[in-house]
């Protein structure tokens, strides 16, 4: 699934948000809006920075009731940015560099935290069975769905066009639930996660190329019951 991320470079302009904060020596001021892609703000949802340079340079914040947070940044790095979704963290974005004599800036956070691409998540060439390195980004899933007991999620299985309709059919539904019975070996409750295959039918890409091909053999993770999970979150 797509993220979209909108970035504003870091300069040396105010934010009314941040009057309370100031740079120092060595950080610059950051500002976040934090939005789904119905720009209806996200509140009260975590965001990890991780710095790409210098991994040690990670900052974890928690937006208002505004979809908003400021706060001090390390500078002179680029960072990855975590969205926390109900299934478990994924990257949605990075910052621009921070410059050593960035001030302020902000950046505008676009991300549906209620489905979302397992990148990642891959099988042995024209079988459902998974590859040993998928499982990390599968438990990080599982330990997102622990995490909000009460989200119920439905996986879904796309392909290539390569091999024609009834083979991508199949192929796409037995993926879907191989990672359906990993969920449920690792403790995930069978009725909580749905499995249905989509085959070649909704493409991200085009499948005249490989690089397109590549995009469409993917895992998606929706959650079906996004009211319930906010009514009541999990702690």
């Amino acid at each position: 699934m797509n993220r979209l991320i909108a970035l504003t470079a870091l300069a040396t302009f105010a934010f009314a948000a941040a009057k309370d904060l100031a740079p120092n020596k060595t950080h610059a001021v950051l500002n976040i809006s934090y939005t789904n892609f119905d720009d209806v703000p996200q509140k009260n949802k975590t965001l990890t920075f991780v710095g790409k340079k210098n991994p040690k340079n990670k900052v974890t914040v928690k937006t208002n009731g505004y979809g908003e947070v400021s706060f001090l940044i390390p500078r002179e790095d680029s960072y990855q940015i975590l969205c926390e979704s109900l299934t478990g963290p994924f990257e949605c974005g990075e910052t621009p560099y921070v410059s050593p004599r960035a001030s302020y800036g902000s950046v505008n956070v676009a991300f549906d935290d209620t489905r979302a691409e397992l990148q990642g998540v891959s099988f042995k060439v024209g079988s459902a069975e998974l590859v040993p390195s998928t499982l990390a980004t599968l438990d990080k899933t599982i330990a997102g769905l622990k995490k909000n007991a009460k989200a119920k999620v439905e996986i879904e299985g796309h392909t290539s066009s390569e091999g024609g309709e009834e083979y991508n059919q199949k192929l796409s539904e037995d993926r879907a639930n191989s990672v359906r019975d990993y969920m449920i070996s690792k403790g995930i409750s069978k009725d909580r996660v749905t499995a249905i295959g989509y085959g070649y039918s909704r493409p991200k890409a085009s499948n005249d190329t490989e690089e397109g091909r590549k995009q469409n053999r993917r895992i998606e993770v929706r959650v079906t019951n996004p009211d319930e999970v906010d009514a009541a979150p999990a702690e």
